[in-house]
């Protein structure tokens, strides 16, 4: 048995794979496999994945047909054989010692799972953003290892919610899954981990380098953004089973109309008529006196919803252009 398992879902990726996976191999860490899932990729990643495994006996090759991300990872889970997981992304990168630090860290606090700093990288631009704030973190966490239960419900929408840049115990996510078929998978994985964590700990050394590009999953796939109203619904059900969802109402509430919206402004053509349609559905009904109105009024996305709630489409239009362009 090996201590880590990496795994690296594979789709239609050519252009960044031999990076990623240069990333791995040269880490200081040694004792780790790659899991590698061919997602029925139909360009040139399964010769570089082959001949990556030609040098690297630690690169391990799985394949299905075309079945999503979420899939991918899932078969990834369920071969890998270490003790300890983390996701990785095939179009971004990790620092030569991310899963050195990352293994130790979680380790030695004996935690649930760890998240690093991120470094998001816009290739066109030469820009590097930072994940997460770290003023924001530092402010409200000074342990090592903390839970939910230490944090008040706010501090939910500081978190980058993917699941990549972070290490899981195997034995503790062995029961998590993404949801087959949908994008914005990770959301409700990171709420189970997050809602279910005891020990969650921390590095905010930038370990993970996250690609921004016009490649990207979430850059091409404004058709499938409609997934986000049923993935908001399982996010839901996560927290009234965890038992937790008065503390999280509100808080959640703000973060599904933030993800909704965001998604309807990012999505072009008739998608982007139906995303409204779906929105207005979702939230026009809504009694928002039944949640903290303290919170709610404190928050810009309430006040945009206030202003697009009950319009028209070409209103609608009308207010995107004022957001994007500051008319």
């Amino acid at each position: 048995m090996v201590k880590v398992s990496a795994i690296v879902p594979v789709y239609k990726v050519e252009r960044y794979l031999d990076i990623c996976l240069e990333s791995l191999i040269n880490q200081t860490f040694e004792d780790f496999e790659v899991i590698c899932v061919n997602d029925g990729s139909p360009d040139n990643s399964i010769n570089i994945l082959r001949q990556y495994a030609k040098l690297d006996k630690r690169i391990k090759i799985f394949s299905q047909k075309n079945s999503g991300l979420s899939a991918a990872r899932n078969l990834g889970l369920s071969q890998a054989e270490g003790e300890y997981i983390t996701f990785v992304d095939s179009d971004d990168y990790l620092s030569p010692v991310a899963i050195e630090r990352m293994y130790d860290n979680i380790f030695q606090n004996k935690s649930d799972y760890m998240f690093s700093y991120v470094y998001q990288v816009f290739p066109d631009k030469g820009v590097y953003w930072e994940m997460p704030n770290i003023k924001d973190f530092t402010k409200h966490i000074k342990t090592p290892v903390f839970s939910e239960n230490d944090l008040g419900a706010e501090f939910y929408l500081k978190f980058i919610y993917s699941a990549w840049a972070k290490m899981y115990r195997k034995d503790f996510i062995k029961d998590f899954s993404f949801p087959e078929g949908l994008i914005f998978e990770d959301f409700p994985f990171f709420a189970q981990c997050y809602l279910n964590a005891k020990k969650i700990s921390y590095d905010f050394e930038p370990l993970y380098f996250y690609r921004k590009s016009k490649d990207s999953l979430i850059s091409n796939a404004g058709k499938n953004f409609l997934d986000i109203f049923e993935i908001n619904k399982i996010v839901t059900d996560i927290f009234e089973k965890s038992g937790k969802m008065e503390k999280y109402r509100t808080i959640l509430l703000v973060s599904q109309m933030e993800t909704a919206l965001i998604r309807t402004l990012e999505t072009r053509g008739l998608v982007k008529k139906e995303m409204f349609k779906r929105l207005q559905d979702a939230y026009s009904k809504i009694d928002f006196s039944k949640y903290d109105m303290n919170i709610l009024e404190k928050k810009n996305i309430y006040h945009a919803y206030k202003e697009i709630l009950g319009k028209t489409y070409n209103d609608f239009r009308d207010f995107e252009s004022r957001v994007k362009y500051g008319r």
